[in-house]
């Protein structure tokens, strides 16, 4: 009676679908960056896999990164302990900022860990409980358990390694605990994508893990939906419709028709284009695929600015290169912070600032497209100047921009919390998708004179003023 109650609460209410990008798949030398890319394109969480060379033969990160990556997300961390002393990192996880424990049934059994007692100290320091099983482990020997954890992880490759194929004989596993366990998180671990997706799916489980199907696309947001679809499509649920498009409100619709207008009167085919960053380029780079779909134009070589735009780019098919491979740019589009009488401008408010002064330096015309609030008589006072930084000695570099003579009357301080505004809005610091800090220095009075300024800043870092060709 109780299993079949269970049966008939699964076919009304099914566990919610979420989906995980796995950072051991990431470029780790830009883990932050990719983090922040998987998430805005549509993951759930963010699996991190902490190895120790014992229990699996491979050692992949501790604590200290789990703590060093909280720090530029507030996305789900869940971390999978492949350790041969499950009960010993509880404390260390949770002080990085792990949200979710998933421990290891065989390395507990084989330490002879209290398997109770520590699900008990997980949830006691706040973090949700998983178990896992490796593919040689029969499920039965996990369902002890079932009432003392948030979540069952099915192994579907060897624990250890990425990029291993999925092993769908795994999924009987998982149609055992789905029918005992209607309400139980499922989650899959290993060669998970847009192929082999469905096996799992209709076996039950709610829980996916994808690694190399997510990374190493161009486009993350279409694996990660379309692996959402195939659980949402077992689970009896309809995918969530697509929003409609937001009325643009009158700024946004002169934004668009100057951004259209940039590519329409300055983009000829066979051109090298800088693409630039923030909501004012976002509609030249719009502008540009469409006219490329179109065959209006053809031929056109793209060098993004930014992790977002370059995601944008891809998602409409253009062709993207970088500075390594095509230098000479013909025209870039981009907006400006504050554009002064001599056509002297600030940039960076957002996240991009060296790369965007690195291509459009470069250009052969730099179109800046701005609306009246960002003309002013002379730089300074409308908008503080941002200057992008390397991380080492950068209290230093702050000091001697502040020692500067033509930056005297200016107040420096290292930007805080978003990347993409100059208002302190966190605590953290700033990161650009250089990996780099940003000094804002405020001024109550003119910059005597801006080019001047730029010049004596960049021996310090990237300069923060340019003259604009147009």
């Amino acid at each position: 009676q109780r299993t079949q109650t269970h049966a008939l609460t699964h076919t009304m209410r099914s566990p919610a679908c979420r989906i995980g990008a796995s950072m051991l798949a990431s470029d780790l030398a830009a883990m932050a960056a990719d983090a922040k890319r998987v998430l805005a394109a549509g993951s759930d969480y963010l699996h991190l896999d902490l190895m120790d060379g014992h229990f699996v033969p491979n050692i992949s990160w501790g604590p200290p990164v789990v703590k060093a990556l909280r720090k530029h997300t507030k996305g789900f961390l869940d971390c999978h302990l492949m350790v041969s002393d499950p009960a010993a990192w509880v404390d260390a996880i949770k002080d990085a900022g792990g949200d979710q424990y998933t421990f290891h049934l065989e390395a507990a059994v084989e330490r002879g860990t209290d398997v109770a007692a520590l699900c008990a100290a997980i949830k006691s320091s706040g973090m949700k409980v998983g178990v896992a099983i490796k593919p040689g482990t029969p499920v039965a020997e996990l369902e002890p358990y079932i009432a003392l954890i948030d979540m069952a992880l099915v192994m579907t490759v060897e624990p250890g390694f990425g990029g291993q194929s999925f092993m769908a004989d795994m999924m009987p596993k998982v149609s055992s605990l789905r029918a005992k366990y209607p309400d139980l998180d499922i989650q899959v671990d290993g060669g998970l994508g847009p192929s082999t997706i469905e096996a799992a799916a209709k076996a039950g489980a709610n829980v996916i893990v994808a690694g190399s199907s997510v990374f190493k696309g161009a486009d993350p947001a279409k694996p990660i939906a379309a692996m959402r679809d195939a659980v949402l499509r077992a689970q009896g649920v309809a995918p969530p419709p697509k929003p409609p498009p937001a009325e643009l409100t009158p700024q946004e619709k002169l934004k668009r028709e100057v951004g259209y207008r940039a590519v329409d009167a300055h983009v000829r085919n066979g051109m090298v284009v800088g693409l630039g960053t923030g909501s004012t380029a976002y509609y030249a780079v719009e502008r540009l695929g469409q006219k490329l779909a179109s065959g209006e134009l053809s031929d056109i070589v793209a060098v993004p600015t930014s992790v977002r735009t370059e995601e944008q780019a891809r998602a409409l098919g253009i062709t993207l290169a970088t500075l390594d491979t095509h230098a000479d740019i013909d025209v870039a589009i981009d907006g400006a912070d504050a554009v002064d009488k001599q056509l002297n401008l600030v940039k960076g408010g957002g996240g991009a600032l060296l790369r965007e002064k690195m291509v459009e330096v470069l250009a052969k015309k730099f179109i800046v497209i701005v609306d009246e609030s960002k003309l002013c008589e002379s730089l300074g006072p409308s908008f503080a100047v941002p200057i992008e930084v390397t991380p080492f000695c950068v209290h230093s570099t702050m000091r001697k921009i502040g020692k500067l003579p033509t930056m005297a009357g200016g107040t420096p301080r290292l930007r805080t919390g978003s990347v993409a505004t100059n208002k302190p809005d966190g605590e953290e610091l700033a990161t650009t998708d250089n990996g780099n800090y940003i000094i804002d220095v405020s001024f109550d009075a003119p910059i005597g004179d801006a080019a001047a300024a730029a010049a004596a800043a960049t021996p310090c870092a990237s300069a923060p003023a340019t003259n604009a060709s147009e």
